[in-house]
């Protein structure tokens, strides 16, 4: 399954047990939203962060949901590979370099 269609049903289902309709999405079209739900079009990180939010879920939670999905494997499972691949780029000690080029980058990092 692609992560489209495993995005979509994670959106659909989502949205409908919470009983929110696609108007209650906001800054997020209704034309839109079908497309995502239909498999027919892909979010920016955003719109990922808007649709998360109006779920009342983190992004990270969303994503975790989708790949599980996709992938056959439980978010529980890929939380834990999550976690052991931070914990090896902490050892590595990739994680301070990552906040030091965070500081020094003139991207913002936060809106």
């Amino acid at each position: 399954m692609s992560l489209k269609s495993s995005f979509a049903i994670v959106l659909r289902t989502l949205r409908t047990r919470r009983k929110i309709s696609q108007r209650d999405f906001g800054d997020t079209s209704r034309t839109f939203l079908s497309k995502l739900e239909g498999a027919r079009s892909s979010l920016t990180l955003d719109k990922l962060e808007q649709v998360s939010h109006r779920l009342e879920l983190s992004s990270l939670t969303l994503l975790t949901l989708t790949l599980s999905q996709e992938s056959g494997r439980t978010a529980a499972e890929l939380i834990d590979d999550v976690r052991s691949e931070i914990e090896r780029l902490e050892r590595d000690g990739d994680v301070p370099v990552l906040e030091q080029a965070a500081r020094q980058s003139c991207i913002p990092l936060a809106s």
